[in-house]
């Protein structure tokens, strides 16, 4: 039988319609700046035309590059979150536009009735407002544009199923293959639909893979996707961005880039052994990501949470219905997606990270049978033209998508949230001058990173992440940059130090100059040398960011402060961990053994240097990141109680307590029980809070 070919000239202006609808509510809603994780980072990649770590998402570095420059926002930041929001608007445009070729196919609605269309665009704006879209649709990271390609891969499929029986069919297969190709250097996830695409074409037209023309078309278009990844070489030998820290700039690197060598190579497909139980750990973390978007008994919107799943499975059994083929097939590739998205992942137990970010596709896919459910639900609800059937049908489908807008407005509203921002500026602020900073971790680096680079805060200061200094070219790669930073080892000499067996070394390092040199009070007595007990943290071999350090300090002889960011604790000083002082965010290496803290200096960044916007505004919520990361201004505030309670300063003991706990409260923090106990008896008596 000749199916018809359904237009979609009529969907084009109400999608664009529902995705600006979706879009107005994300830019509401967008962080103003950076925040914690990949937004810094790749805010920073696409604002200096930079290599993220592998996979990297070349292809978002390159779109970003030009938006960030654009003379819209205050900041790259902003102006890449409002970007993200737009497309987050496309993913929602394009899942009305796949619900409704959907509805046309299946003959469900081949006109699309005003009352079908109210439906499917309460369905994509259902999706919009889930908790997971719109969470990566109010920053810059690669998961929304992942977003894009799985609807954009979804349509595609679509398309072809129409054209199965036509010559030219073949044009989407090659469609296909590009879009498939243009993903791997997105962020990957959309590859675990490849499958759910070959068992599509088996069920549509299975002849249709032992043809040549469409298989050499698909594998042209993958090839000329994949080709784009080949632009990081140019890139990575002209970029004078700092976040170049694999330098894929020649062929052998590029691999090792590609293949992601530094976490383990093979493409870091890992499917077996498992990290955790499969069934209730790793699955039950997909199906626990996917009820709180589609199917929730509680929260600000109580029961309307489960309607979205209602919506999704009536959209299944309408296909199954109306197309039992396409039905199987769309049921298959869904099945397929999650069951790999679970296999590939292969989290761990009680990961520090949540993985809501890599099953965004899921729900995508999840959310076209949302806006199908509802857009068949509406034409069998109305069945006449009549405009007030119309009406009341309008009203009925706005509770879907104003539940879900009701219950995540909250968690989602960024608009004032600054916490990253104001943590990368207050570290950078509060380090003497020309310091050489060290940090462990990602959100102690990229936001630093980033005020330096963009908001020009504080530039004398040279970043050092000690676990990209394990990445043996880097140091390398730092001195290019800078031909005076304190490195005297070459690479060779780096990797025979690393690589042989290491014997306790004691290493003594002369003091020159005055007090002051140092960041200490005048006429403070200092010793003449200090001698480190240089030894491997595990093993009994030094690891390469160990090497560097070393390096540092010797090469370095005092000239530049050296200050490790309080993140990482003491344990990240290594063998300087004794010399270390507290002074705020960091702890400064000085020629003194257990140093005690310059109360004075110390006070003016706690009260006077920092900034803290929004911890003390219950209207604005905290995240668990901006939590974690404000604890750790507790530490010299006990530092500066302990000392003030020491000298019998009571009264100024309790008056700097309350002053920031007043900025910083500890019910708002969610502090740990011993973190209250410990201030609470820091100055004699407990406070009233």
């Amino acid at each position: 039988m000749q199916r018809e070919r359904p237009s979609l000239r009529g969907a084009r202006a109400p999608a664009a319609l529902v995705g600006l609808a979706a879009g107005a509510v994300f830019w509401r809603t967008a962080y103003p700046t950076i925040t914690w994780w990949d937004s810094s980072s790749y805010s920073l990649a696409a604002a200096t035309l930079g290599i993220n770590s592998p996979p990297g998402s070349l292809l978002l570095t390159l779109i970003g590059w030009p938006v960030a420059h654009l003379p819209v926002g205050d900041s790259p930041a902003y102006t890449l979150n409002l970007f993200a929001g737009l497309l987050a608007g496309i993913v929602v445009a394009l899942v009305y536009a796949i619900a409704t070729t959907m509805l046309r196919v299946t003959n469900t609605d081949p006109h699309m009735s005003l009352a079908a269309s109210l439906g499917v665009a309460a369905g994509a704006l259902t999706l919009a407002f889930s908790g997971t879209l719109w969470a990566y649709a109010i920053m810059f990271t690669p998961y929304v544009l992942s977003a894009v390609f799985t609807a954009l891969i979804l349509w595609a499929m679509l398309r072809w199923w129409i054209d199965a029986d036509e010559p030219n069919a073949w044009r989407w297969l090659a469609l296909l293959g590009l879009l498939f190709g243009l993903d791997f250097s997105v962020h990957r996830t959309n590859a675990l639909l490849i499958p759910g695409a070959i068992v599509w074409i088996l069920v549509r037209r299975a002849s249709t893979l032992r043809s040549r023309r469409p298989i050499v078309a698909a594998g042209a278009g993958l090839a000329a996707g994949l080709a784009v990844h080949f632009l990081l070489i140019p890139i990575a030998i002209f970029t004078h961005s700092t976040l170049n820290f694999t330098d894929p700039s020649n062929l052998s690197r590029f691999w090792d880039y590609v293949t992601i060598k530094q976490l383990g190579g093979s493409f870091l497909l890992q499917l077996f052994p498992r990290k955790s139980p499969i069934w209730s750990v790793q699955t039950a973390d997909v199906l626990h990501v996917l009820g709180r978007n589609f199917l929730r008994w509680s929260g600000p919107g109580g029961v309307f949470g489960v309607l979205p799943a209602m919506a999704a499975v009536w959209g299944m059994a309408m296909l199954w219905r109306r197309d039992r083929r396409l039905a199987a097939a769309f049921a298959c590739t869904l099945a397929l997606q999650a069951a790999l998205t679970v296999l590939y992942f292969n989290i761990p137990a009680n990961f520090f990270r949540e993985f809501d970010r890599h099953y965004l596709p899921v729900c995508v896919t999840i959310g076209v049978l949302v806006a199908v459910g509802l857009g068949a639900a509406a034409r069998q609800a109305v069945g006449s033209r009549s405009a007030s059937a119309v009406a009341i049908a309008a009203v009925a489908l706005a509770i879907w998508p104003a539940s879900q807008l009701w219950s995540n407005w909250s968690a989602n509203d960024a608009s004032r949230r600054y916490f990253a921002r104001d943590y990368a500026a207050n570290a950078l602020l509060g380090l003497p001058p020309n310091a050489i900073y060290f940090t462990v971790g990602d959100n102690d680096t990229f936001p630093v990173m980033y005020v330096q680079s963009e908001e020009g805060v504080r530039p004398d200061v040279t970043i050092i992440n000690l676990s990209v200094a394990n990445i043996p070219r880097w140091p390398d790669q730092l001195t290019a940059r800078d031909g005076a930073f304190p490195l005297s080892m070459s690479l060779d000499q780096r990797a025979q130090l690393a690589k042989g067996s290491w014997a306790d070394t004691s290493v003594a390092l002369r003091v020159e100059g005055p007090p002051e040199r140092f960041g200490l009070a005048p006429g403070s007595s200092m010793l003449d040398s200090i001698t480190l007990n240089v030894r491997p943290s595990y093993g009994k071999h030094m690891l390469p960011a160990e090497v560097v350090l070393l390096d540092i300090v010797r090469t370095n002889a005092w000239r530049r402060p050296l200050a490790f960011a309080i993140t990482g604790g003491q344990s990240a000083m290594e063998w300087l961990t004794p010399y270390g002082r507290m002074e705020g965010l960091y702890f400064r290496i000085v020629p003194q053994r257990n140093p005690l803290a310059d109360l004075s200096s110390l006070r003016a960044r706690l009260f006077d240097l920092a900034r803290l916007r929004g911890y003390a505004d219950s209207s604005i919520r905290l995240d668990e990141w901006s939590r974690r990361m404000a604890l750790q201004w507790y530490a010299p505030l006990m530092t500066l109680l302990s000392a003030d309670a020491s000298s019998g300063a009571l009264d100024a003991c309790k008056a700097d307590r309350a002053k920031l706990l007043a900025r910083l409260p500890l019910d708002r923090l969610a502090a740990p029980p011993e973190y209250r106990d410990q201030i609470d008896s820091a100055c004699g008596t407990t406070p009233k809070y």
